[in-house]
């Protein structure tokens, strides 16, 4: 069983309405030394692949790899719009799973996360891991969100963060959803990604181990935060803050703690298909893939040391690299903020700290300016930890892996799920042996030089077998608007123009969102926005309140019903203010062209 904590960047993302924005990637020395986080990313840039001594991985860059993106990306593109507030964000899984349940949900009020200055009792961290069980459709394939999305909002920062699954790119993506508010227009960014991976040192989701004493699974922490919120202890198991319950039951992080293992696991198995089987190694991962999907089928008659795992293991003799590939340690050490309040406690922190420190400026010195500068001044005034507690600080591999290992077939089918065994079943007629077949003669070859993607391989697979493959709803970026990072300029609207009032009423839907179709007002100019605006016939249409309104049409006018957006443009219309008219009146007249 995994055990590890959700903590640095562990969740950057979502938010209430589609929002991000985007820029160029700051280089290294703009990240400040005086912030330890900087100074850990000093040592973190450069060990680019975390965990493995090679990497031909795509992991460096702060925007994902040209052609891909994010899972959380496409779930808000399909939603049409990010829910608000976080907890009507949750429930978004909710819809998706069978069971009506679709997350894992803890708070952490004293924790160890980028955002712990602005977290308190009254205002914990709420974290949410995706847990969908999709029903089944053998026309369809269903993305996988368990191990693969998670989420973590600080409401007094008013930000969420999450890091979910990339499929094309085989790595797991670091975003933020900023400006996350009551009536605030939400900006969805990519993350200063070598900042992410001070604490994430395997690229993936971390959690700490049992018995997970910062949670509100700890009765202690539970009863302060229900103190603080004021809410009656007898009522803290039902009483929910942002979908999350106040007080929880250990399954909960335990659960938890098992999804951030899950993505672990994946990461290692993708480290093990590019450097186990090397640069030029079509053979080695096509005996491997052959075995994953083995293994995958018939799990009571997968052999360790059968003929076929034999030939696999020769095959990655040839290129494992001389220094084995690590098995990152995705775990970090329990801590009770509780046994931290006595002041021989914090002199204690303070002292394991300078030895901390002192290492880390041996590194060259990173500068960073703006928000991310400020967000790590606040990170460094928190207590600092004794450094076995620190997520920041270096953690040495699990073990390191030699080629005799089938720890690439092992992780490797965790990539797929009982669905798709179901289906590969169903259209091999029973025949696991028939599937290894053709991946043994090479049909899917040409899938085999990049990352492993299961959508790909089951999409051909079924093909191969006479079956047509199932459409897929979240792998095709062209359908996406372009990603941005965290270090763009706002957009500038002078006083007085019309966009200020597009601004209030549709930007939350309509600027950054992750779906191309619906990001028409993504310009990067007033004017750029403006002229998309008034080239836009449908905009007149759903603004046309006159004729819509308490018609069987109704649900079509803009901002959605139910929507924060909608309510103010509904009181605003109460009050006479003209912002409906002024909108309708920027948008051209039927015959003006």
């Amino acid at each position: 069983m995994r055990k590890t904590i959700l903590l640095g960047a562990l969740l950057l993302g979502l938010g209430s309405a589609l929002w991000f924005s985007t820029a160029g990637r700051p280089g290294l020395s703009e990240i400040s030394t005086r912030s330890a986080i900087g100074e850990a990313a000093a040592l973190t840039a450069g060990a680019e692949a975390p965990g493995g001594p090679t990497g031909r991985a795509p992991t460096g860059t702060d925007l994902p790899p040209e052609g891909s993106r994010s899972l959380f990306d496409f779930h808000v593109a399909q939603l049409g719009a990010l829910p608000y507030p976080f907890s009507a964000l949750v429930d978004s899984f909710r819809d998706l799973d069978r069971w009506q349940d679709g997350s894992v949900r803890l708070l952490i009020p004293d924790g160890r996360s980028l955002r712990k200055g602005v977290a308190n009792y009254e205002h914990p961290r709420v974290l949410a891991a995706a847990q969908v069980d999709a029903p089944y459709s053998p026309f369809e394939l269903a993305p996988l969100y368990t191990g693969r999305l998670f989420m973590g909002f600080v409401e007094p920062a008013n930000e969420i963060e999450v890091i979910s699954y990339n499929e094309v790119a085989g790595r797991y993506e670091y975003q933020l959803v900023k400006d996350y508010c009551q009536g605030c227009v939400p900006r969805i960014v990519y993350a200063r990604r070598v900042v992410c991976l001070t604490c994430h040192q395997s690229g993936a989701p971390i959690f700490s181990v049992r018995p997970w004493k910062e949670s509100n699974a700890h009765a202690e922490i539970a009863r302060r935060i229900a103190g603080a919120r004021e809410v009656p202890w007898a009522e803290a198991s039902s009483t929910l803050y942002h979908g999350a319950p106040i007080s929880t039951q250990l399954v909960m992080p335990e659960t938890f703690d098992e999804l951030a293992g899950l993505g672990s696991e994946i990461m290692v198995g993708q480290r093990i298909w590019w450097d186990g089987c090397g640069s030029s190694g079509v053979d080695c991962r096509r005996q491997l893939l052959a075995q994953v999907l083995f293994l995958l089928l018939r799990p009571g008659e997968f052999h360790p040391h059968s003929a076929e795992n034999q030939r696999l293991r020769e095959l990655q003799g040839l290129a494992w690299p001389q220094g084995g590939i690590a098995r990152p340690d995705d775990n970090v050490r329990d801590r009770n903020p509780l046994d931290e309040e006595s002041l021989g406690a914090t002199l204690g922190r303070r002292l394991a700290q300078v030895r901390t420190r002192l290492r880390l400026a041996k590194s060259t010195g990173l500068d960073m300016a703006g928000e991310l500068k400020e967000k790590l001044m606040d990170f460094d005034k928190t207590p600092r930890l004794p450094e076995h507690l620190d997520p920041l600080a270096p953690r040495p591999p699990r073990e390191i892996l030699d080629s005799d290992t089938l720890a690439g077939v092992q992780a490797l089918v965790k990539l797929f799920d009982p669905r798709d065994r179901r289906r590969l079943l169903e259209w091999s007629g029973d025949q696991p042996q028939a599937i290894r077949a053709h991946v043994l003669a090479g049909r899917l070859d040409d899938l085999l030089d990049a990352p492993l993607n299961r959508v790909t391989v089951m999409q051909r697979l079924a093909t191969v077998l006479g079956h047509a493959p199932p459409d897929y709803c979240c792998q095709d970026a062209d359908t996406l608007s372009p990603p941005r990072t965290e270090d763009v300029t706002p957009l500038e609207i002078s006083s007085g123009s019309v966009l200020e009032v597009f601004r209030r009423y549709c930007f939350a839907c309509h600027r950054g969102n992750p779906s191309r179709r619906l990001d028409f007002m993504g310009g990067k100019t007033e004017e750029q926005v403006l002229t998309t605006i008034r080239s836009n016939l449908e905009i007149m249409e759903v603004l046309d309140y006159e004729r819509y309104e308490g018609t069987a049409k109704h649900g079509t006018l803009m901002p959605p019903r139910g929507s924060d957006q909608r309510a103010m443009l509904d009181e605003a219309r109460a009050q006479n203010t003209g912002d409906l008219e002024r909108m309708r009146e920027a948008l051209p007249a039927l015959f003006d062209f």
